[in-house]
């Protein structure tokens, strides 16, 4: 049960139904996910430990801010991660593994931000699990699932699913060089839409208050 509320409570602070900046409270969290409070004082002990949560004196806890500090450096392992998953993929990965990424060259044109943002994820992990590196896969997949509160906090202000759908078109291509067996073609994609995501970020982050 303590695992269940931990994994639950991450979840929703990395897919920001929790906004960055935010004020919880053991009470209310315990009331949500319908346990006591000890689960809820353990799960919160966790995530202060992952730096996803922070500790207000006599106000209860608070959902870590994004700070740009913080997004530079997660940009900068995910770019290294992510090219070193592909490279192998690209070396290791049978044919038939390769082309099942072909499921990830379209979205439904009415689909939700959540749904998009979990479709992302899926993705990425998707190469990481290709690389036939367990260690490399597991690394890249724990930046990736962190990753969804800075996606949604990127592109949530978007409002044009035109930008998502060419999104999706960037992973396309990505997949048809990975196919290929391009590495130099697709990891420089990845690079691409990698800082194009960087940058996008940063120049929300440079919009609303969400940092310290």
């Amino acid at each position: 049960m303590r695992d269940g509320v931990y994994e639950r409570l991450r979840n929703d602070i990395l897919s920001c139904v929790f906004k960055p900046g935010s004020q919880i409270h053991e009470q209310d969290l315990a009331q949500r996910y319908a346990v006591s409070k000890s689960p809820i004082r353990d799960a919160l002990l966790r995530l202060q430990e992952q730096q996803l949560v922070e500790v207000l004196p006599r106000k209860g806890y608070r959902i870590k801010p994004i700070s740009v500090s913080d997004a530079r450096e997660m940009y900068e392992m995910r770019l290294l991660l992510e090219q070193s998953c592909l490279r192998r993929a690209i070396e290791q990965a049978a044919d038939a593994e390769l082309k099942r990424l072909d499921r990830f060259l379209k979205v439904p044109r009415n689909i939700d931000l959540a749904e998009w943002i979990a479709y992302n994820r899926e993705f990425h992990i998707a190469i990481a699990q290709a690389c036939g590196n367990q260690r490399m896969a597991r690394a890249s997949i724990e930046v990736i699932e962190q990753f969804d509160r800075l996606t949604y906090t990127g592109i949530s202000s978007l409002g044009d699913r035109e930008a998502l759908q060419r999104f999706v078109e960037e992973h396309g291509e990505i997949v048809r060089a990975m196919q290929r067996r391009d590495k130099r073609k697709a990891c420089a994609l990845a690079r691409e839409h990698i800082e194009n995501s960087r940058k996008r970020l940063l120049e929300r982050l440079a919009e609303q208050v969400v940092v310290p």
